[in-house]
């Protein structure tokens, strides 16, 4: 039970800095101020996302990969009737991108097209956390899910009219018009 609590909460807490990063980037101006504190919450979600997915390595499947796969197949058949590990491989994917991103804001190197490549971003991060606590977590979760989709949005609709340039980890800047 205590491996549980701690799986689901290290995946609670690196949801919430994912927000809070996303409130930044919706609420705040470009200064370096702001610029430092959001990189703070992705730099923490970030390393909660990473204690999330050791302590489900550790207490649900004790180190072994292919548990893992079996695991993940199991409960993706079970709530969409598709028996696929594949998405171990997807969330392995998604730690990779978020370290990677989180690595390159620290060294201050940009991804090439900031702005696309920060969209780019947010967009795998708003599918996959609405697949995992829409689809996988409880149903509580479901408006937080949606809810977290409609701020992304929001930064989208904020950025698009902003005339401040991007942070160096790709964040958005006044490229494009918005429809919002």
């Amino acid at each position: 039970m205590p491996g549980e609590l701690i799986i689901r909460w290290t995946a609670r807490v690196a949801v919430a800095c994912y927000v809070a990063r996303l409130l930044y980037d919706a609420g705040h101006q470009h200064d370096t101020r702001s610029l430092q504190r959001a990189r703070w919450w992705w730099t923490l979600g970030c390393g909660w996302f990473v204690l999330h997915v050791a302590s489900a390595f550790h207490y649900l499947h004790g180190w072994n990969h292919a548990a893992a796969v079996a695991y993940t197949a199991r409960r993706t058949a079970e709530l969409t009737g598709w028996n696929s590990g594949v998405g171990l491989y997807v969330n392995e994917l998604f730690l990779a991108l978020w370290l990677v991103d989180t690595i390159m804001w620290w060294r201050e190197i940009s991804w090439p097209s900031n702005r696309r490549m920060y969209w780019l971003v947010q967009s795998v991060f708003a599918f996959l956390m609405l697949q995992a606590t829409a689809i996988f977590g409880p149903p509580f979760w479901i408006p937080i899910a949606i809810g977290v989709v409609d701020l992304l949005a929001v930064v989208h609709c904020v950025s698009s009219q902003s005339r401040h340039q991007p942070p160096s980890n790709g964040s958005p800047n006044s490229e494009g018009r918005s429809s919002c």
